[in-house]
């Protein structure tokens, strides 16, 4: 092919024609030594020499594999062929030699800020986790007791201003578990659809997925009071796996496990670490109100949402104040006692004379 092209005169008259590689006129060094050197470009006869060793290598320890072997930057054999090859390319064409490191880099497609940042990132973690470490220590080995108050994360002040000028890198504190957060809690929510209708495909695509942002989701029907377990979508696999093909297609309410008290999904994506409960309800819900065709309620809304239960009697105080306590409506209308905010407010007030209320 170089031969092809210095007879082509005509290309060379304003560049420099390329060099031909020799092998008979090389003087070829230990493969072996020369392939361990990643951080320094390999000369023409290095590279030769691991040209050929690699392809030796390959052609022996390797021939199954010949006509179908596909590169990887972990693979060591296609490695030093790649750089190999690349480097004698480059000589011939007065192209600047590259060490294998770097070449790793590009074939491999690798950011090194990237990796570097992933690395400084990782030693971070690191003496964080030391923190816990010493914390689970100071607690007599008792997991249980750790504490992680003095652990902080970092953030990377990008633009060195005002008072923070001089701080390349910003110690923040942890933050606590958001209280309305259905991931956070562990509770159980609720979500509100029609069954009949809803199938476990329209689940996962419109509920999981899109509305909860689970990137790769696995479901679990489980009845908790039977602790039968049902699996209906498998996340790392396209359209949910053979159980997504099994299921996906079901409305809700014709699963294996029957919806009802007790039972609930269990949704995970191991991508995000993500894990939370969800129990459906049969609910036909207004169109025009939920156009979504369903409405998710966290634990945390569910709880604000219901009502205060009955306050229980006020301690005696020290500061001699009078007392008031709070009885079904049905032993006030029983005491015979007025109540003080109207038929049926279910209060009553003591006697001021009185610090003990008796009811018959």
């Amino acid at each position: 092919d170089v031969q092809r092209l210095l007879n082509m005169e005509v290309l060379w008259e304003k560049r420099r024609p390329p060099v031909k590689v020799e092998l008979a006129k090389l003087a070829l060094p230990d493969a072996a030594a020369t392939a361990r050197e990643e951080q320094r470009a390999w000369s023409v006869e290095e590279s030769a020499a691991v040209l050929l060793a690699s392809v030796e290598r390959i052609f022996t320890q390797r021939a199954s594999e010949v006509g179908s072997l596909a590169f990887d930057k972990d693979d060591d054999d296609a490695m030093d062929f790649v750089t190999a090859a690349a480097n004698l390319r480059c000589a011939t064409f007065h192209i600047p030699l590259q060490s294998r490191w770097e070449i790793k880099g590009i074939a491999g497609r690798i950011i090194h800020a990237i990796a570097t940042t992933n690395a400084v990132i990782a030693g971070f973690i690191v003496l964080e986790a030391f923190k816990v470490l010493r914390s689970v220590q100071a607690a007599g080995g008792d997991l249980s007791k750790a504490s992680i108050d003095a652990c902080r994360y970092c953030v990377c002040n990008r633009h060195l201003s005002g008072p923070k000028e001089n701080q390349l890198l910003l110690r923040m504190r942890l933050e606590a578990p958001e209280p309305k957060c259905y991931v956070c809690t562990g509770s159980t929510s609720t979500l509100e659809l029609d069954t009949a209708s809803f199938t476990v495909r329209s689940l996962v695509e419109q509920v999981v997925i899109k509305f909860l942002s689970f990137n790769k989701p696995t479901i679990d029907l489980t009845n908790q009071v039977t602790e039968k377990t049902v699996l209906l979508w498998e996340g790392e696999d396209e359209g949910g796996g053979e159980e997504g093909e099994l299921h996906g297609d079901k409305p809700l309410d014709s699963l294996p496990v029957k919806l009802g008290q007790g039972v609930v999904l269990e949704v995970e994506d191991t991508t995000q670490a993500l894990k939370c409960k969800i129990a459906l309800t049969h609910t036909l819900l207004d169109k025009e109100e939920h156009p979504s065709g369903f409405r998710f309620i966290a634990a945390a809304d569910e709880a604000a949402a219901a009502p205060p239960a009955p306050a229980e009697e006020d301690s005696p105080g020290g500061d001699g104040s009078r007392k008031r306590r709070k009885v079904a409506e049905g032993d006030a209308a029983a005491a015979g006692a007025e109540p003080s905010g109207g038929a049926g407010s279910g209060v009553v007030v003591a006697d001021d004379d009185d610090d003990v209320i008796m009811l018959e």
